[in-house]
């Protein structure tokens, strides 16, 4: 009995040591631990403009099947000023393949002959000053009349900056208008560059100055007209007295494509 008695304390005591000998996780190891979980760590956007000091404060590489709504106004408004033909309808405006396409038809809607699409962002991202930029491809034919431009976000007509727009029987003529008030305007014309092709479309818009760019060259410079925030409008117009009607040779449907929508602010 006496040797069941020291056997059960020697093992008793041998249990004691083990507990005692566990390994003790100091303070420091436990915030090791905790650290080394996976983290999600959302990564600044980058380009050689942020590289350069843009901050980017608004983006669409329309990689969605649907139009963000909350970065993009449809169009739903007829138009026939200035003999203009087409009524802008929602159904105009598609995205896929990370491309937005706005097109046109000649399937009649009320009185309008003609169908297209049209995009703003009115109300929803309008700025002073900064880049934007914009790669895209024009549809050409008689009559048919895209453009990217900025209007006032005050409702005005004037001033206008319309960064690239281009008659579709003249694709190899790229206009840059800045439009001071009716009739009195700045306005350069690049030829032989051929507009229902890919190109890159920029303006840096400052306090003093406005610069157009066509694939990051310079192509035009010209005296600030605006000091108040504008928004960006993005669409084809068919029909009017510059552009005319029209005819035989204009294909239908016909498609603005637009591969991105950037736009920065200067960091200062």
């Amino acid at each position: 009995m006496r040797a069941c008695i020291i056997l059960f304390i020697v093992l008793l005591a041998g249990c004691s040591e083990r507990v005692i000998d566990a390994p003790i996780i100091e303070k420091e190891e436990i915030e090791i631990i905790k650290h080394s979980e996976p983290v999600n760590v959302e990564v600044p956007y980058k380009d050689q403009h942020t590289e350069s000091g843009w901050e980017l404060t608004f983006q669409d590489e329309f990689d969605l099947e649907k139009i963000s709504t909350s970065k993009w106004n449809k169009l739903n408004i007829g138009y026939k000023e200035h003999g203009r033909l087409h009524h802008y309808l929602p159904e105009r405006v598609t995205s896929s393949s990370g491309i937005l396409k706005l097109s046109v038809t000649d399937s009649p809607y009320q009185s309008y002959p003609y169908r297209s699409g049209a995009v703003t962002t009115q109300g929803l991202h309008e700025q002073l000053y900064g880049k934007f930029e914009v790669r895209a491809k024009f549809p050409k034919g008689q009559g048919l009349f895209p453009a990217i431009w900025l209007l006032p976000a005050d409702h005005s007509s004037f001033p206008e900056i319309d960064i690239v727009e281009m008659l579709g029987q003249l694709p190899n003529e790229l206009w840059h208008v800045a439009h001071i008030e009716n009739g009195n305007r700045a306005f350069h014309l690049n030829e032989q560059i051929d507009g229902s092709e890919w190109h890159t479309y920029a303006l840096d818009w400052s306090q003093d100055e406005l610069v157009f760019y066509i694939d990051d060259e310079v192509t035009f410079r010209t005296s600030n007209i605006s000091n108040t925030k504008m928004y960006l409008l993005m669409n084809v117009t068919v029909g009017g007295t510059w552009v005319g009607d029209p005819n035989s040779t204009t294909e239908f449907p016909s498609y603005m494509e637009v591969d991105y929508v950037r736009i920065y602010q200067k960091n200062n």
